[in-house]
């Protein structure tokens, strides 16, 4: 074979192989072929619909998809149930014809399509309209008879999707009371007849501004957004609904959050609950009247001096970088080098004797809050530089000696304005024997060659 028919055949081969690569694999299959033969909408995606035109029962509903997000766009403005919009799209994307009738075989009123009460519109993001009028039931089982757009023939489905389409205005409305995320708030506002509790963000933490000033609890500032998150409005109200009237002592609770953008802060009042009720009424932004449930109450009610944080600093041992102990007698100097813990001459010390002093820093707890400026002498002092810390100057913890015995040793951090009981054993362990910190050697003169000494 000449070397120019090879060439031609290696080129072809190469044609071939690059039209499968290119056109043919991105083909539908035989078997999606013969799953979309049968639809009614073969060419609609759902992921390219921005718009629905919906008739029902019940009158006009249309929606649109905004940034992401399904509207109502009428006869209200409102967010949208995303989760009723998918259904209803994606049962219209597999909606499959099972029969089809010509105008000549045929009489529309038979089927309820003479002027139908049901129907749809479905708009893609390319502008491509998929209409559906939707008759009645068929006589033979479940099935319902629907013409697409202006063909001139009948299509008999299952009507399984009317449930879907057909729906009450509210079943369209969405039903979360609030959406954001922790991290996009600037501040939360938790407010009584009695008390206001009042909590903003700086920078990774939580602070209370009322009723004192002092560092918030961050798992009760989670759990708290988290919870409203996950509220979901049990009914809409209007306002003759005799059940808007929060009682003789007006709302129980009002919330306020703001969000970091300087957007609208959104409001949320709470009635106190009627006797046996599990739903209590709410005003939205101050306007709008629903129904949601009164277990939220619990996590409101909690007391003002619960909301500050119950350890001493919150922070993870996996973030420290640098540490330096001060004892009565002793200092020593360490910074995190590769996964280790190194003195500040170079020498390696023991990562594990390090590990569990941070992790008694990390979990030293609050036994008394407020405390006066103790006249007892100073046990040591901690200072902490986080890997996050922009300053680098570091946390600086303080412990002063307990007034009695048996009694709580008392810490200041210097990121905290409070003085602080805590466990006097817990910060003797902190501060004490600072000699363990050296990695243990083997002694040579040993006969064991397990056995150690402490440097």
């Amino acid at each position: 074979m000449s070397s120019r028919n090879l060439i031609i055949i290696g080129a072809l081969v190469l044609a071939v192989g690059a039209y499968i690569f290119f056109i043919e694999q991105h083909q539908p299959t035989t078997t999606e072929r013969l799953e979309k033969a049968d639809r009614i909408f073969a060419q609609l995606d759902e992921s390219a619909v921005i718009a629905l035109e919906l008739r029902t029962s019940r009158g006009v509903i249309n929606l649109e998809k905004i940034d992401d997000d399904w509207q109502l766009v009428e006869p209200l403005v409102y967010p949208a149930d995303a989760g009723a919009v998918r259904s209803l799209i994606q049962s219209i994307v597999a909606l499959e014809s099972e029969r089809a009738l010509s105008f000549d075989e045929i009489e529309l009123s038979d089927y309820g399509l003479d002027a139908p009460i049901l129907g749809l519109a479905l708009v893609d993001d390319a502008g491509a309209r998929f209409e559906l009028a939707v008759g009645t039931e068929t006589p033979l089982g479940p099935k319902r008879a629907v013409r697409r757009g202006e063909d001139d023939e009948v299509l008999l489905c299952s009507g399984t999707f009317v449930s879907s389409l057909d729906k009450e205005l509210d079943q369209w409305r969405s039903r979360d009371v609030v959406e954001t995320f922790e991290s996009e708030l600037a501040s939360i506002e938790v407010a009584t007849s009695a008390d206001l509790i009042r909590v903003t963000r700086a920078g990774n933490h939580w602070q209370l501004e009322e009723p004192v000033a002092d560092l918030a609890d961050a798992e009760q500032m989670r759990s708290l957004v988290s919870e409203l998150n996950a509220l979901r409005i049990s009914e809409f109200l209007t306002e003759e609904d005799p059940r808007t009237d929060p009682g003789p002592d007006g709302w129980e609770y009002r919330i306020v959050l703001t969000p970091a953008d300087g957007g609208e802060a959104v409001t949320l009042e709470l009635a106190a609950p009627t006797k046996d009720a599990t739903a209590i009424t709410s005003r939205r932004n101050g306007a709008e009247l629903i129904r949601i449930p009164e277990g939220i109450r619990t996590r409101l009610a909690k007391a003002p001096v619960l909301w500050r944080a119950p350890k001493v600093w919150p922070f993870s041992s996996l973030d420290a970088g640098k540490l330096e102990i001060s004892s009565e007698v002793d200092s020593v100097l360490l910074d995190e080098v590769d996964g280790l813990w190194v003195f500040s001459d170079g020498g390696e010390a023991d990562g594990a004797e390090v590990r569990r002093r941070l992790n008694a820093l990390v979990d030293l707890e609050v036994r008394e809050h407020d405390l006066v400026q103790p006249p007892t002498e100073v046990m040591g002092s901690v200072i902490l530089v986080l890997d996050d810390d922009e300053g680098a100057e570091g946390l600086t913890y303080t412990f002063y000696a307990p007034i009695e015995i048996g009694g709580h040793a008392a810490v200041t951090v210097s990121a905290r304005n409070n003085v602080m009981g805590v466990d006097a054993a817990i910060a003797e362990m902190i501060l004490g024997d600072l000699d363990r910190l050296h990695p243990a050697r083997v002694d040579a003169n040993s006969d064991d060659q397990g056995a150690t000494d402490i440097e």
